[in-house]
């Protein structure tokens, strides 16, 4: 009786301290945190602020402006296929002329 009781009390204790190591080990990995990030004023953090300031303000257009710009891209549209159609002309011109 006194050896059951002896091992009984040795399977308990081996029990208790596996459960004890595995709890400290999930402890110290779930402490792990990834570093913040910390804005610090260098010429380099300056320099992008700037430059996406500028980006932004050159995003801002007058509605005058933008139609401007797209009334003009109609019209150097209808240029390029204008020049288009008279090199498929010409081009049709050369083959039959070839082929005469």
């Amino acid at each position: 009786m006194k050896k059951t009781s002896i091992f009984f009390f040795a399977i308990v204790s081996i029990f208790f301290l596996t459960l004890c190591v595995e709890e400290t080990e999930e402890d110290y990995t779930n402490t792990e945190e990834s570093p913040k990030e910390t804005y610090i004023d260098s010429p380099i953090n300056t320099y992008k602020g700037r430059i996406e300031a500028q980006n932004i303000a050159n995003t801002i257009q007058d509605p005058s402006s933008y139609l401007g710009s797209r009334v003009e891209a109609i019209g150097s549209s209808k240029n390029a296929v204008k020049q288009s159609n008279k090199r498929s002309e010409a081009q049709d011109k050369a083959m039959e002329a070839l082929i005469r």
